[in-house]
């Protein structure tokens, strides 16, 4: 059958074209994935070391300790990792730190983390750290719901990308894109969280479904597929030079911009293509505008994502200032009675677990109504002053409380506690030394010791009411002696 010249153009016009249009809709493909997959990967890891720092750095020690105190006290027999989950000796396993679950820096830290997860639209967001001797991933605060919540001190054995954690703590915990038949493509990544002292607490990591960013290149892709094939047809019947005019170059711009548009991570927003200056009225006009579109809606996303992230900054600062302002005594600057309810929380709970090791030291200022009734309640504040300075200088590893008008309640662990004799001579022969010195500013106080046993006393209160009890003995001795 004879064919005609013209026929013969056409059809290789058409499969020149075909190919041309497959091959623009795989580099088009391809570089959209890339574009994506980086700005979402510098924006997560943006995101991800913000909040590493906003952390409570305090809450996350705490947490850490009160981890490993159970961790390392646990026989390696009995540490069963979370490839066992829901089995009874898992479940016997996690119990042991059930505990953490009330301490309020768990809950605090914990609900903070919920705050991101849900409005920065995170899959997961968690705080781990690692047993890099036994090639373990140790859960310490799950942002998760109900039973997909991992307990803390649950583990999981390492990765295969992990282990760079060895020799790169620093780093912390490599970007991983993973697809999932629950979640679809989910970017998974840790950032260090530092203490004041620049050590590593644990890793914040968070995971992120790249859906929503899918589906929204492929709908661009889609565009860009019809307007191809659309292109094809129109340039079988137009020709070579039309086809070389209307579809190779205005692609090649387009697939530049894309290539070009990775190396922009460093802004936070991306104007690429809106700068082309493709401005032809037919289905390339068509498929500029629909980058043009897309760039400014993943820019959107980010600038969302960015919002979201200062508000729970600002909202973190305020909460820290108010928290602040709560526990601190206006005249003194020392922690006040609010916050000492909160250390006998903490103390009653280590009683509890039998784990508490500390003693108080209750000051009582003598003579502060003589004080106040004679040279007024200005010269008054003075010797409070005076006796408190005189307190935080002798005992200067343990938190001072004012209790009252001219109570003080000292808390001695650790250092203070191990010399607390010779740290209550000192302030006494202190007091003593300053006996001379104008009448508002002399020291004269009542001084008792309450040291825990574990035998005698059930509560702080216990240890307090002891300490109040010698005190006020003291007291009496010294007005005796007066």
């Amino acid at each position: 059958m004879k064919v005609s010249l013209k026929t013969k153009t056409f059809i290789m016009i058409f499969i020149m074209t075909a190919v041309l249009c497959a091959a623009s809709i795989i580099g088009t493909n391809i570089a959209l994935t890339n574009i994506i997959r980086q700005q979402f990967i510098d924006k997560a890891e943006s995101l991800t070391n913000a909040m590493a720092d906003l952390m409570d750095k305090d809450a996350a020690s705490g947490i850490r300790d009160a981890v490993l105190k159970v961790y390392n006290t646990t026989d390696d027999r009995e540490k069963v990792s979370n490839e066992d989950w829901g089995s009874p000796e898992h479940e016997a396993y996690v119990s042991r730190y059930s505990h953490i679950l009330e301490m309020p820096e768990f809950i605090s830290l914990q609900e903070w983390m919920r705050t991101i997860q849900d409005k920065g639209k995170f899959t997961y967001i968690y705080l781990v750290m690692m047993d890099t001797d036994n090639a373990r991933t140790i859960y310490l605060v799950d942002a998760s719901y109900d039973d997909e919540m991992c307990m803390p001190g649950s583990f999981d054995p390492f990765t295969e990308s992990d282990y760079s954690i060895i020799e790169h703590p620093m780093d912390g915990l490599p970007v991983d894109i993973v697809e999932t038949e629950e979640y679809g493509w989910t970017l998974a990544l840790g950032k260090p969280v530092l203490d004041r002292n620049s050590d590593i607490i644990g890793y914040f990591c968070a995971d992120s479904s790249m859906t929503e960013i899918t589906n929204i290149k492929n709908h661009y892709l889609l565009i860009i597929t019809a307007v191809l094939v659309g292109l094809a047809l129109l340039t079988g019947i137009l020709g070579v030079l039309a086809v070389n005019h209307f579809v190779v170059r205005p692609v090649k711009i387009l697939s530049a911009a894309s290539l070009e548009y990775c190396q922009e991570n460093e802004k936070n927003e991306h104007h690429r293509f809106d700068g082309l200056n493709i401005r032809a009225r037919d289905e390339i006009g068509d498929l500029a505008h629909s980058m043009v579109q897309m760039e400014n809606d993943i820019n959107d996303h980010v600038a969302t994502l960015i919002k979201t992230a200062n508000e729970l900054i600002e909202a973190r600062e305020k909460e820290a200032e108010m928290r602040q302002a709560a526990n601190i005594d206006a005249l003194t600057r020392v922690r006040n009675k609010r916050a000492l309810f909160s250390e006998e929380e903490q103390l009653d709970r280590e009683i509890r677990e039998g784990t508490a090791d500390f003693a108080i030291v209750m000051i009582d200022m003598n003579n502060l109504k003589t004080i106040n009734d004679t040279y007024g309640h200005e010269k008054g504040d003075e010797a409070i002053l005076d006796l408190c300075s005189t307190i935080c200088s002798t005992f200067k590893h343990s938190p001072v409380f004012r209790t009252g008008g001219d109570e003080f309640v000292v808390i001695l662990e650790g250092h203070d506690l191990k010399h607390k004799d010779q740290l209550i001579a000192c302030f006494r022969e202190t007091a003593a030394k300053d006996e001379t010195r104008k009448p508002w500013r002399s020291l004269s106080a009542a001084l008792g010791c309450g040291v825990y046993d574990r035998k005698l006393h059930n509560h702080f209160a216990d240890v307090l009411k002891a300490a109040d009890t010698e005190m006020y003995l003291n007291k009496t001795a010294m007005k005796e002696k007066r």
